[in-house]
């Protein structure tokens, strides 16, 4: 387990990553007080900027995904579980797949299969005696990732949060996402303004008591800015192209920048005994 009196994060080179020290980071929700790894450089621009088109494209053309839910104000590409049990995400996820599909679609298959360096940590799971899948419920199989645009959401792009909250909705209908012990997040970001935001992590989970007292034990969101910084918070600047993997059950947020212009496609992953399982 990492050091509960360390904290800090760590970066790669997206092209020679240790496929294996992620796996480890996954399992454990950190390595020796390393709570956020980014992999710098993963994706190559040209990717990058087609995926950008492609989602301004389909926004201009269908709308968001995500309506206005007096939470975050965001254009979306594909479901979320916020909020919902298992089968209502599912029913989402069926709804909103043509839009996924068609995003990705201007990539090239092998590109998409490693998105999320799914192939190596494949692989590294599998040496580990474990399945790494996306979750599956009622026949129906989770989103492979939700997009978003962040929009101007006030003092914060995204207010402080934790994305462990939501999960006990998971548990109420049997969704296997509900045992995990931790949440960790996944997030590829495809654009960023160059003034830029930055994503703040702050060194504290919440437990159920904090929950509770918050009003905030189905969602997790939002802390008030406040509380989060009475703890030890790192500031860490992501960049078009860059990977980054974040134990999400520890407060985050991102600033806000001049522009609010911030495209990043994102899932969860959680471990259930010797399953590796992902949603959005």
């Amino acid at each position: 387990m990492f050091d509960e009196t360390a904290f800090g994060y760590l970066e790669l080179d997206g092209a020679s990553a240790d496929a294996d020290l992620i796996a480890r980071f996954i399992e454990e929700g950190g390595i020796d007080g390393v709570r956020l790894i980014v992999l710098r450089d993963f994706l190559d621009l040209d990717a990058c900027a087609r995926l950008e088109a492609r989602f301004n494209e389909i926004i201009a053309a269908q709308g968001s995904n995500r309506g206005e839910d007096g939470f975050v104000k965001i254009q979306q590409i594909g479901a979320t579980q916020f909020g919902r049990n298992g089968q209502d995400y599912m029913r989402e996820t069926l709804r909103h797949l043509g839009h996924v599909i068609d995003l990705y679609s201007v990539l090239d298959a092998a590109t998409v299969r490693n998105l999320f360096f799914d192939e190596a940590l494949e692989r590294a799971f599998a040496a580990r005696g474990k399945t790494y899948r996306q979750a599956r419920h009622l026949g129906g199989t989770g989103n492979f990732a939700t997009t978003r645009k962040w929009l101007d959401n006030g003092e914060m792009a995204l207010h402080p949060h934790e994305d462990s909250a939501q999960v006990a909705q998971a548990a109420q209908d049997g969704f296997e996402i509900g045992a995990g012990r931790h949440t960790i997040a996944a997030n590829l970001c495809i654009a960023d303004d160059a003034e830029g935001s930055a994503t703040v992590l702050w060194n504290h989970c919440p437990d159920d008591a904090v929950r509770r007292h918050m009003g905030l034990e189905n969602t997790g969101y939002p802390y008030p800015i406040d509380y989060a910084d009475r703890f030890e918070k790192i500031r860490v600047k992501i960049r078009r192209g860059d990977l980054y993997f974040m134990n999400a059950s520890f407060l985050h947020g991102v600033e806000t920048s001049p522009t609010n212009y911030r495209i990043t496609a994102g899932r969860f992953i959680t471990c259930v005994e010797h399953k590796v399982l992902s949603w959005t």
